[in-house]
């Protein structure tokens, strides 16, 4: 990592913009996504149901429950076409956002264990059938963009609400970001498992734009390896197809890795995979040591939801008037 450009350093992939410019800055979610309803004018209690996918909004603010599929078809099409519904540059979170997350991550606090460096996260409160057990965004705003936890959160079940301090179920923020990993799976966009049933777990492809689609096509390209078969702790990470050396995903799990070492999160996958999954990341709120900034999951299609996917939502922009008073702002807030 450089402040400036040197030889033999590269770009990372999230500040290419959809129209192939670099660009200076991109929006992050600040929280677990939510569903504006904008024909009630008020945002969706996810639990309730009712999500116009034509015309509703996925959002990030706090205050507000967490978007699932407990009563709604919220998989990963109609999430993407909730985050579009905001205008042009809007999105779901893809493999890029993550990957810049992860990178910095490790070299902010030199370690890949995210639970082991700040804090366990919402992972410790007991999942109830057919129910989003996520609790309500927002309890770390007064980090600002700082790394740290709540000092407490509120849990929602079923109308039920409960605060909780304690470390576990209590939410974290990793640079102004709630909940890098725990209280929901967020679907990764534009990332697809595919196999044959010669592919152990699957083969991941990376989308080459933001057109995300949920079966293979041309604007996908494989990283170069397969996931391996498991329900366990990722001992390796893979490399490939050299133009994907920024993805970190796991080419072995083993016995001899934990929730400390060497990396400490999970992998989910299904053995010899025969079709095209998508990935989910970060785990969710009852999967205690297991999850971290590097947990995956490669077991749903692209057509499933469920009570603990989720989405997060992003910015990319276009370099338009606004992204150059946006500049010209932020430049005279910090000096220059």
């Amino acid at each position: 990592m450089s402040d400036t450009q040197l030889s033999g350093f590269k770009l990372h992939p999230l500040f290419i913009n959809e129209d192939g410019e670099e660009v200076d800055y991109v929006l992050l979610p600040a929280y677990d996504g939510s569903v504006y309803d904008v024909s009630e004018g008020q945002y969706l209690n996810n639990d309730q149901g009712g999500i116009a996918f034509e015309v509703d909004k996925l959002s990030s603010i706090a205050g507000s429950k967490p978007a699932s599929g407990i009563n709604n078809m919220f998989n990963i099409s109609n999430a993407e076409q909730l985050a579009q519904n905001r205008g042009e540059g809007w999105h779901i979170t893809n493999m890029r956002a993550d990957s810049a997350n992860q990178m910095l991550f490790m070299a902010e606090y030199g370690s890949p264990n995210g639970q082991v460096s700040l804090e366990l996260g919402i992972c410790y409160i007991d999942a109830v059938v057919n129910k989003n057990c996520s609790s309500i965004t927002g309890s770390t705003a007064s980090l600002g963009n700082n790394s740290g936890a709540a000092t407490s959160t509120i849990n929602e079940i079923n109308g039920t609400y409960t605060t909780y301090s304690e470390v576990g179920k209590r939410a974290i923020s990793y640079r102004g970001m709630e909940n890098p990993w725990g209280n929901m799976w967020h679907m990764v966009g534009g990332t697809l498992l595919y196999g044959n049933k010669n592919y152990q777990g699957g083969v991941p492809y990376i989308c080459t734009d933001y057109n995300y689609n949920t079966t293979l096509s041309d604007n996908y390209e494989s990283i170069g390896f397969q996931l391996p078969v498991s329900e366990s702790y990722i001992s390796a990470f893979g490399y490939g197809n050299p133009k994907y050396d920024w993805v970190y995903m796991p080419i072995e799990c083993s016995s001899t890795a934990n929730n400390i070492l060497p990396i400490g999160d999970c992998l989910w996958t299904i053995n010899n995979l025969d079709g095209t999954h998508i990935i989910l990341n970060g785990g969710h709120n009852a999967f205690k040591e297991k999850d971290g900034l590097f947990c995956y999951a490669g077991d749903i299609n692209g057509t499933q939801y469920g009570r603990s996917y989720g989405a997060k939502l992003m910015f990319i922009p276009t370099k338009n008037s606004i992204y150059t008073n946006n500049i010209a702002s932020w430049h005279a807030q910090i000096g220059g």
